[in-house]
């Protein structure tokens, strides 16, 4: 396909190593347009009934709305201000622990969506230094308890329990451990008010764990937990960059939201990804979906993108209940891009499959080294050139967006998110699958209980 490219909010989407004709790309959006690609994200944004198998809306978007409109305003912005006006009081050392100590650390305890997308958040936006450290506890894995409190001082620590239901095993499990830890120390429950923080639909469950009632977030089923770090799972990003931070990267994803609903399918950036998506999968028959970012800070968006596409379009039934004549998902993995050259690039370049590929970096760079990051764009746009050489004759080949991002800001963050977001929903549209409930994580969660 001749160069072409898409941009919008300081993100460029280039598709021109892809392999479909002009004439396909319009017969495709005619398809898309037939499918109500667009319309039904609008619809979505609106309140509709999405998830028709729990009989839910999905919100996310309302969570990153400013506007008083946008369904259960009140709620989100009450939400949003109480998680603000909480990170300003540990930032400005009016929160303090027990013993009169400012806070240093948060331990966020959480899995799935109360985890990765937090610790992709932070990971992006974080300094070199940190005033505030976020340490990440999400598996029943007693190493990663233990390299966490290690060096931690417990009464300069905040402790952030994530979970919607509050009866998710491993969160659970970790949250005992952590009070164990601080109960240890001398921190006992009357001092909970000082060092913990829940996050749940359930609060009548956090409560029962001694964890006042003021110091209880809410979250609501209408938001899934892998679409949720805009509301208050993404309280420990709030506390540990800043209000202005959290609130510029809520609105980098309304803008991306605004975008997608109402700029024209030939100009929109996630109808773009889900179209191409979806002509990969049908007409290349491409195996797997890599995102490859050349940028540090953009590293561990490959875990919460597995999870935002794997959770929400791996299904096997339709809308309406019925087996799916085709497939849904393909695995979706991927790693950093310099480091991934040496490492699975050989497969991408040679191996037996057929590979689609995002390829990110950030024009500008989020440190002064410049020579590294020319070293570093130049081997992004070179091993781009290299991964789409093969023999005219190879049945096996790479299809490749590349993504090139202004600079890592919080706007531009939330805008990248929000289009991949946007992307998975529209193409669970054009797939006819539900992108919002996930039956098969579900029945994990009842088999583990019954064996332990």
């Amino acid at each position: 396909m001749k160069e072409s490219s898409v941009e919008a909010l300081g993100i460029n989407l280039n598709f021109s190593k892809q392999r479909i004709s002009p004439i396909d790309f319009s017969t495709l959006m005619e398809f898309a347009q037939k499918k109500n690609m667009v319309g039904s994200f609008v619809n979505m944004r609106r309140g509709a009934i999405v998830n028709p198998s729990e009989g839910r809306q999905a919100l996310h978007t309302s969570l990153r709305d400013p506007s008083p409109d946008a369904p259960y305003a009140d709620k989100v912005h009450e939400t949003l201000d109480r998680i603000c006006n909480f990170a300003n009081e540990v930032n400005n050392s009016k929160w303090l622990g027990c013993k009169g100590e400012t806070i240093t650390d948060i331990i966020n305890i959480g899995i799935g969506g109360s985890d990765m997308g937090p610790k992709a958040v932070y990971n992006a936006l974080r300094s070199s230094n940190p005033k505030i450290k976020v340490h990440f506890l999400s598996s029943a894995d007693g190493v990663s308890l233990d390299r966490i409190i290690a060096n931690l001082n417990p009464f300069r620590t905040l402790v952030v329990v994530s979970s919607k239901s509050f009866s998710t095993l491993e969160t659970l499990s970790n949250t005992h451990e952590i009070f164990a830890w601080l109960e240890q120390a001398g921190i006992k429950k009357a001092d909970y008010k000082y060092h913990v923080i829940a996050v749940s639909a359930n609060e009548k469950a956090a409560s029962l764990l001694g964890i006042p009632e003021v110091n209880i977030f809410p979250i609501w089923d209408w938001v899934g937990g892998r679409f949720s770090v805009w509301g208050a799972i993404g309280l420990p990003i709030a506390v540990a960059l800043g209000e202005d931070i959290f609130r510029r990267f809520l609105t980098g994803a309304h803008l991306m939201d605004e975008h997608s609903a109402s700029t024209s399918i030939q100009y929109n950036l996630p109808a773009h990804l889900a179209m191409l998506s979806y002509w990969n999968k049908e007409k290349e028959e491409v195996s797997s979906f890599c995102f490859l970012p050349y940028d540090e800070r953009l590293s561990t968006l490959v875990l919460w993108l597995q999870q935002l596409e794997m959770e929400s379009l791996g299904k096997n039934k339709t809308l309406d209940g019925n087996m799916v004549l085709e497939r849904t998902c393909i695995p979706v993995w991927g790693g950093h891009g310099n480091e991934s050259q040496h490492s699975f690039y050989q497969f991408l370049r040679q191996g037996t499959a057929r590979t689609a590929l995002d390829i990110c970096w950030c024009k500008k760079p989020g440190h002064s080294h410049n020579e590294l990051h020319r070293i570093l764009i130049a081997n992004a746009k070179a091993q781009t050139e290299a991964l789409m050489t093969r023999d005219n004759e190879d049945e096996y080949f790479n299809v490749a967006n590349t993504i090139a991002l202004d600079e890592l800001t919080p706007e531009i963050l939330g805008a990248l998110m929000a289009m991949y977001e946007n992307k998975t929903v529209m193409l669970g549209s054009l797939l006819g699958i539900n992108p919002f409930d996930q039956p098969g994580v579900e029945l994990g969660k009842i088999l583990a209980k019954r064996l332990l």
